[in-house]
């Protein structure tokens, strides 16, 4: 495979984008920009072997600058909600950006976070490699790191995305990815009749403004028990606490034996496109938000996004691990830094 490169205008401050787009033997692209690191499309044949392209996104780059939605961005380096936007390291508070319900943050900041930046590019044979650096408490984060995300598109319809984080000070790092899937197309409307597995017992409850209570729930019987394939719209319908709470999925899911190997962690099945898709991540959770707060985005093709028209399956540390002594803590220092790897991996139903 090669990667081809084309213009895809310039930045917030005039720097030169790309859009590098992969293709395999099967005919599967993916492409992606070096603003954000986001994954722009994804183009899979289903089982009526109609080609789709499953991933929401822009059509110009310019509405990828004030998305607060993060479409398909990497997201760092600190994602998810960090509870009254500080966290201590021996002892010493750091303050992060107020971002979220008057107090918290969420996903460092809002426009100068890493999924607002502009990375370095280089390319090989079926992958890109993006890189960026971010100075000593750039963003309110100690430490001068060094980031590196491999996109790689395999002969096995996977994108594979690798994370390579140092750093020179303890600091904490907890890096995903954003991409809002749908599986029967970015413009076919909504996702609740797509059906989910989740390799999940257990889920993080979350109080009215999406911070962890601390505690770890069993999802058995309740509407968040994807233990075996459910519609989401079928469970979303239940009258339950920590759906009103979030207006929707938006919860952390706790891998079943999680021991820091790669394990599949979700899966998605479309009935219509007979298009599946399988998770994989070596972290601890998987964060699932099914688009609650999206709508009226311009995307794609003259695509308008509605409400829950994509669902997101970011692999991470809790939310809030950061400071929330139950979880494991993603701190990491000059002689451990941050490495992971998610896979999404992509095939039809059996006919």
């Amino acid at each position: 495979m090669s990667v081809n490169v084309i213009d895809f205008g310039k930045g917030p401050n005039g720097e030169a984008l790309y859009k590098y787009t992969m293709k395999n033997e099967n005919g599967t692209e993916l492409s992606v920009i070096n603003f954000g690191c986001i994954i722009t499309n994804f183009l899979f044949k289903g089982n009526d072997g109609k080609v789709r392209d499953v991933i929401l996104g822009y059509e110009n780059v310019e509405d990828y600058f004030n998305d607060d939605k993060c479409l398909g961005a990497i997201v760092g380096p600190l994602a998810n909600r960090t509870a009254d936007a500080c966290f201590e390291i021996d002892g010493k508070e750091y303050k992060l950006e107020v971002n979220d319900n008057g107090r918290n943050n969420l996903h460092t900041a809002k426009l100068g976070a890493l999924q607002k930046r502009v990375w370095d590019a280089s390319t090989g044979d079926n992958s890109v490699t993006f890189t960026i650096d971010k100075a000593d408490m750039d963003l309110g984060l100690p430490g001068n790191l060094k980031a590196k995300v491999v996109y790689t598109l395999t002969e096995d319809d996977e994108i594979k995305i690798d994370y390579d984080v140092t750093t020179d000070k303890k600091t904490i790092i907890n890096m995903t990815n954003h991409t809002y899937f749908n599986l029967n197309g970015h413009e076919s409307g909504s996702i609740l009749d797509e059906s989910v597995v989740f390799n999940a017992d257990s889920f993080v409850p979350v109080d009215d403004e999406s911070i962890p209570t601390g505690a770890v729930a069993k999802v058995a019987g309740t509407p968040m028990d994807f233990t075996v394939a459910k519609k989401i719209g079928e469970m979303l319908d239940m009258n339950y606490e920590q759906l009103k709470f979030t207006n929707g999925f938006d919860h952390n899911y706790c891998i079943n034996d999680w021991d820091g190997s790669l394990k599949l962690a979700v899966t998605v099945i479309d009935d219509n496109s007979g298009i599946v898709m399988e998770t994989f991540t070596d972290l601890p959770g998987v964060q699932f938000y099914i688009g609650n707060y999206l709508g009226g985005e311009n995307g794609k093709g003259g695509a308008k996004y509605g409400q829950r028209q994509g669902l997101c399956l970011e692999s991470q540390y809790y939310p809030n691990s950061a400071k929330e002594p139950n979880f494991a803590r993603p701190l990491f220092d000059e002689s451990k830094g941050f490495k992971s790897t998610t896979v999404y991996k992509f095939s039809n139903v059996a006919e």
